[in-house]
Formats: C-alpha cells, sequence, structure tokens
C-alpha cells in the first residue's frame, strides 16, 4: 500500500476508535470552537506531538485544556500541565474507561478526548445542544483593567503571589482590580498588604474553595459578603504606598487546597504565575 494511503488509514483508525462521553460532574458544557487547535494535517499516529504530563507547558498544553473544557471539564487554559489538569484528565480517562487512569496524556487518551469533542461539536450542529449565551460560572479574566496600563510579564516578579505594577504607575480610577472569576469577598484589609485590600473565594469549578488574594488595593469597591461575578471590579490599584509596597501595584495569590485565606509562603506563586500570565495572554496582553 502506498505510504500516503497508508497513513491516511491510520488516521481514520485513530479518530474512529469506540470512547464514552464523560459525565462532567455537573459542570456546564460550553460549546466548542470546531475543536479549536487542531489541525487535522498535522496528525498521523497522535493527536499531539509528545506525551503530556504534569509540569508540561505550551501550545499543546493549552489545547489539552481547551478540549477538556469543552466538554464538561473546566480548567484554566494557562498552557501550564498543573494538578488540576492532571485532575481532569484523570477524570476523564476514568469515564471514558481508559487504563491507566494515570492522569498522562498519551496517544490513546489524545485521540479518545479528541473524538468526544467532534462528538460533540457534531450535535451542536445539529441543534441537539443548545449553546448558552450565559457567562459560565467558572470563566476567568486577568485581574486588571485596561490590559494596556499593566507592565509586560518579563517585568512581573514572584513573591508570595505575583508582584504585578502598572505602566506609569497608574493607581486608581485608571487601573480597576476585577474579579478573576465569580465567587464571595470574604475579608477586607491584609497585614502588609494594605486595609482594603480583598480577599476572593472562589465558588466553581477546579479551584473552588481556594482563595484570592488582591494586595495593595485601594479603595474597595465591594462590600464583605458581597457575591461577585468573573470581571466585576472590586477594588482599584492603591495610589502611594499602600501596606509595604513602593509604589502603585497588585500583588495577586491564590491560597494553597485547604489553606487559610491568606497568605501562602510563596509555594503557590509559580501557580499563580502561570494563571495570570494565561489570562494575560487571553486578553491581547504581548
Amino acid at each position: 500500500m502506498p505510504l500516503a494511503l497508508w497513513a491516511m488509514a491510520s488516521l481514520c483508525l485513530l479518530v474512529s476508535a469506540p470512547s464514552a462521553l464523560a459525565n462532567s460532574g455537573g459542570a456546564g458544557i460550553a460549546p466548542p470552537q470546531n475543536p479549536r487547535g487542531f489541525d487535522s494535517r498535522a496528525v498521523v499516529y497522535s493527536t499531539f506531538p509528545r506525551t503530556l504530563r504534569r509540569g508540561d507547558t505550551g501550545q499543546d498544553v493549552k489545547t489539552l485544556q481547551t478540549w477538556l473544557s469543552d466538554i464538561g471539564y473546566r480548567v484554566p487554559e494557562t498552557g501550564y500541565f498543573g494538578s488540576i489538569t492532571k485532575t481532569a484528565v484523570t477524570r476523564f480517562q476514568r469515564a471514558s474507561k481508559l487504563r491507566p487512569a494515570s492522569g498522562t496524556v498519551g496517544n490513546k487518551t489524545s485521540a479518545t478526548l479528541l473524538l468526544a469533542v467532534k462528538r460533540l461539536t457534531s450535535r451542536l450542529t445539529a441543534g441537539a445542544i443548545a449553546p448558552s449565551s450565559a457567562k459560565s460560572s467558572t470563566a476567568w479574566v486577568f485581574p486588571l483593567t485596561p490590559i494596556s496600563r499593566v507592565v509586560s510579564p518579563s517585568s512581573w516578579s514572584l513573591d508570595q503571589g505575583v508582584d504585578i505594577a502598572t505602566n506609569g504607575s497608574a493607581c486608581g480610577r485608571s487601573v480597576v482590580e476585577v474579579a478573576v472569576t465569580s465567587g464571595t469577598i470574604v475579608q477586607e484589609g491584609i497585614s502588609g498588604f494594605g486595609p482594603d485590600a480583598p480577599i476572593l473565594k472562589i465558588a466553581g469549578g477546579p479551584y473552588a474553595g481556594r482563595y484570592i488574594y488582591y494586595g495593595h488595593a485601594a479603595p474597595a469597591l465591594v462590600k464583605v459578603g458581597a457575591h461577585v461575578t468573573t470581571g466585576q471590579p472590586i477594588a482599584e490599584v492603591g495610589c502611594g504606598d499602600v501596606g509595604i509596597s513602593s509604589g502603585p501595584h497588585i500583588e495577586i495569590g491564590i491560597s494553597d487546597p485547604g489553606g487559610p485565606t491568606c497568605c501562602p509562603g510563596g509555594e503557590t506563586s509559580k501557580e499563580m504565575y502561570q494563571i495570570v500570565l494565561g489570562l494575560y495572554r487571553k486578553a491581547g496582553g504581548h
């Protein structure tokens, strides 16, 4: 058989492999983009050019995260394969009866995942699923707006969280801090971060129950106990020295799973960096 025909036959067998659409465990299903990030011309033996596992970074990881979210396994699309992505992959493997359910994405898992996304796409095209116009409660956005007033990631630094400064020392109403995702403001005022620094308890998704803190904010724009939605203004970047600070910036961090509201000792700063970096790029930052 000519090589080209043999490769085409191999691809057909790969895509037609049986799989079960996963039960999302209550997570909403978002309409996929047919499917996003996939180039069929690049596929012969596997969907991704490498086996994906925890610790990997890159566009292929982001594509994996997009596909998982498309079929109901909500994960932040950061391009970093962390514990949240591994958990989602493991759940998908178990639901699809793939063995071993190791959380590593090889040929069989990637092919089964692609087929699940394509099946969902076909159902959407046929009108079997009505796309929802409502914003998902697990959607995420970059914490500062407008993005044009944020310095580039090359100037960010890691502390307990991630220090992100503003262009031209912009502050106050010119740079607003927003809820990165839906949740509840459980505290305002953090030692060293100023009396108005808000803490957001995440409502849903893989980070549910963890806390996001916004250091060096002033003033706060919502009250403690308020439920906020993704992108809602919650504070402004403080002008001058707010808390232990040398100028206008935000330090944003995330708590350890099961940890206190604030503040981690730096062990989650890399995780937070990957989250905000992905959100920055998604918002059009360069």
